[in-house]
């Protein structure tokens, strides 16, 4: 039952994340939202929920060291989500996901580098798995000849949002030792804030915001995948990291791009249009074979 008490919600966080995350493809790319004026109602999203909860159960009684690990976390977390944003509106959402759930791995490696850990035989597997993994999903049979098989810039913009998510992982999992799950919820929404809004907060951003929410569709749209659907996911994984080991948590969070390949697939049954996105019989089993190694990947190096 205690083991029930992390994993359920360290599970349901990638499905929630998984809706999300088609959820941002769609309004990045199929609504046209510019990059600015979405970074700042995501940014303004987290600044008023960490306002809301503030108010309801107070400043937190807790070392600065702990508040400061809690923001930075959320501020890292902002600046890799940037990056992610930035390549999502570029390419197709079951291509970025895996090489943006790439973060456990460098865990691993920053451990090994800077802590003096070492890896196993089957670590070291994990990290072949994965790496291989992201590659193969970067393939774009489309293309055609050698070009199919070009790594492209936004490939390498995808690792460094990946190991940025590492480090902030590690800040709050630093932050759940002195802080609860709401507080530290809080003061990452106050980071990321700071990281992903306040550098596009000025003209034209904030009127094509309120000039695009002007449409009901657009409005609803952006509420349930940027509002519900965070807090309901972020709510949840800080739970789990806070009473679960968290490699184990990451292994479980890690399983995102299985989510994300089965909803693009069944909104290529059921809504075609959503997300805009055409996958062929060939490119679905390269994809599906990428992730599968990702996602292994991510479970060895967790738990072992």
């Amino acid at each position: 039952m205690n083991d029930l008490q992390w994993i359920l919600p360290a599970l349901a966080s990638p499905i929630v994340y998984a809706a999300v995350t088609l959820g941002d493809k769609r309004i990045i790319s199929t609504l046209g939202l510019a990059l600015g004026s979405f970074y700042l109602y995501v940014g303004f999203t987290q600044l008023s929920i960490a306002a809301v909860i503030l108010l309801i159960v107070g400043w937190p009684d807790a070392p600065l060291s702990a508040l400061f690990s809690s923001y930075g976390g959320g501020f890292l977390w902002g600046t890799g989500l940037m990056l992610m944003f930035f390549v999502l509106r570029r390419e197709e959402v079951s291509r970025v996901t895996p090489v943006w759930q790439s973060s456990p791995v460098f865990v691993a490696l920053f451990a090994v580098l800077f802590l003096h850990e070492s890896l196993s035989w089957h670590g070291w597997l994990a990290v072949l798995l994965v790496v291989a993994g992201a590659i193969a999903v970067s393939i774009d049979l489309k293309r055609g000849g050698l070009a199919a098989f070009s790594v492209r810039p936004t490939f390498f913009m995808l690792l460094t949002g990946a190991a940025i998510i590492a480090v902030a992982q590690l800040l709050l999992k630093v932050a759940s030792e002195d802080l609860g799950v709401w507080h530290n919820m809080a003061f990452r929404g106050i980071g990321l804030f700071t990281s992903i809004a306040l550098p596009w907060l000025r003209p034209p951003y904030p009127a094509r915001l309120a000039a695009w929410l002007r449409e009901p569709k657009n409005a609803v749209s952006i509420l349930l995948t940027e509002t519900i659907g965070p807090f309901t996911g972020n709510l949840l994984l800080l739970s789990a990291i806070a009473i679960g080991p968290i490699s184990l948590v990451s292994a479980l969070l890690g399983t995102r791009p299985i989510w994300v390949l089965a909803g693009t697939l069944l909104l290529g049954i059921t809504a075609k249009h959503f997300i805009s996105e055409r996958i062929t019989g060939s490119d679905l089993l390269l994809k599906t074979v990428a992730t599968s190694a990702v996602v292994a990947g991510i479970v060895i190096i967790s738990v072992g």
